[in-house]
């Protein structure tokens, strides 16, 4: 690879070696890990409001809470399974074992969440939504950030990273359609009525859980470390030693652009519901129903269909260029929601829909990929690999980003002066908020994610240069050991 005439003048683009590929039976073992990690992610949330606060008549203000607080704990717990992980010598490797355990109890808590006893206090509702919450979500931490450090160090190549990480990217688009229709399967004539649904629905999502998410753990052979990384790894990770992560410059550069694009889109995110059924729809549930959840079943299409086409561009002209195009795609579409959201042509929003959805397959897919990149700058500099403490500041970012997002979307909406009493008859003040926030702020937040990502340092000559220095490196330790 030194000799490479691609590495000296970087003009031609370089190739994967052999070595360096991961198979297509591995690539789809991952892939399905990535099925269960968006199902973890969106399904508890999809699901709350229709069971604890319509079938059990929980207040939302309560179930809003108890978000926040199990998502808040699902960030803070990552950065110390990310150390706990990267420590860690089996003979089954260091990712394995917690990616079969945590898909184990995943499954197990996610259908516990939906079996509440009936006839219980709205305490004692909150309690159990809470406490079981918790302790998936604690399940999901075991398997999630293993799972994403395994990813990282599936292969050294700066093309089959991204490769890598299309495949989870792909599959998780799988798990957003299917949780797009579990309310809807909650509705069938053999249930009694939606918590009777949701309990044998979370059976079949639970068992679902437990043979995707473990399928990385028994189906990958992770890459081996020498026992002088190891050693040297596990002496120098610490607790606090995974903040040190901030350290490593390019890392700083995917945390702010992930930090942007989170809160520009997730804040208001909420706010197509309202646009849906009370601008559109004037109040009317039931037919806003229907285009939402093709809207829905839709964005997860154009993310199936784009995630191919995002890795064969990103191979071509890199990482960053890539991610800029089609960011910049993104925020045409939601430059658009204003003209396009039309109550006398509801299904006009498809087209927003088409823009935005490879947009964000793209951040999803290469800002994991670019991590994984950064993990070796960190090696180069510092001596040790640590992709789980990366994996889990990358999660955690993701995670509070959400949870905060959420806390602060019921402020905003309520800032807009929505009356949930006046149905249709909202004031036409109201509707221009609502409609201006959720057009400019997504806009906003992609900009700025552009904007930081420009300055990213990391191409693909950069990559292999570090590579080839941490082979020489590793060569050389190994010679002394």
């Amino acid at each position: 690879m030194a000799d490479d005439p691609a590495v000296k003048k970087g003009h031609a683009h370089h190739k994967t070696a052999d070595k360096d590929r991961v198979g297509l039976g591995r690539k789809i073992a991952y892939g399905f890990g990535g099925l269960a990690e968006n199902t973890m992610h969106n399904a508890v949330n999809n699901m709350a409001n229709p069971v604890f606060n319509v079938g059990f008549g929980v207040a939302p203000t309560l179930l809003g809470i108890a978000t926040f607080i199990f998502r808040l704990w699902d960030a803070m717990t990552d950065p110390f399974m990310g150390v706990i992980s990267d420590r860690t010598r089996t003979r089954w490797g260091r990712r394995r074992p917690y990616i079969v355990l945590g898909a184990v109890f995943s499954g197990l808590f996610f259908a516990m969440i939906w079996w509440c006893p009936r006839d219980m206090s709205e305490a004692a509702y909150f309690g159990w939504f809470l406490v079981s919450a918790l302790l998936f979500y604690t399940a999901f931490t075991v398997f999630g950030v293993p799972y994403l450090g395994m990813g990282y160090e599936l292969s050294p190549d700066y093309h089959e990273r991204t490769r890598i990480m299309s495949f989870r990217t792909w599959f998780a688009s799988v798990g957003g359609f299917c949780i797009q229709w579990l309310f809807w399967l909650t509705q069938r004539d053999m249930f009694d009525d939606t918590i009777e649904g949701m309990r044998y629905v979370g059976l079949g999502v639970g068992l679902l859980l437990i043979v995707t998410a473990a399928a990385p753990g028994l189906f990958i052979k992770e890459r081996p470390i020498s026992e002088v990384e190891g050693k040297k790894t596990r002496a120098s990770l610490t607790f606090g030693s995974v903040i040190s992560v901030f350290r490593v410059k390019p890392f700083r550069y995917i945390f702010g652009a992930l930090i942007a694009a989170v809160a520009g889109m997730f804040t208001v995110i909420i706010l197509g519901f309202y646009i849906n059924v009370y601008y559109l729809f004037d109040g009317d549930l039931k037919a806003a129903s229907t285009v939402i959840g093709v809207s829905g079943s839709f964005y997860h299409i154009c993310c199936l269909l784009s995630v191919p086409m995002i890795a064969a561009v990103a191979t071509r002209i890199g990482k960053k260029g890539t991610l800029l195009i089609f960011i910049g795609l993104a925020v045409i579409g939601t430059l658009l929601k204003w003209y396009l959201y039309l109550p006398e042509a509801p299904y006009m929003q498809l087209i927003v829909v088409a823009l935005m959805a490879p947009g964000l397959s793209a951040v999803w897919t290469l800002l994991a990929a670019m991590n994984a990149d950064v993990t070796d700058v960190d090696e180069l500099e510092r001596g040790v690999r640590r992709e789980g403490s990366f994996g889990a500041i990358f999660n955690w970012t993701l995670k509070l980003g959400f949870a905060v997002c959420f806390l602060l979307a019921g402020i905003i909406l309520e800032a807009t002066g929505f009356n949930e009493q006046l149905g249709g008859n909202q004031p036409e003040g109201t509707i221009t908020a609502i409609r201006a926030l959720y057009t400019l702020v997504p806009a906003s937040g992609l900009v700025i994610s552009m904007v930081i990502i420009w300055f990213y340092p990391i191409d693909e000559d950069k990559a292999y240069e570090t590579r080839n220095k941490l082979e020489a490196i590793r060569g050389e330790q190994e010679v002394e050991a």
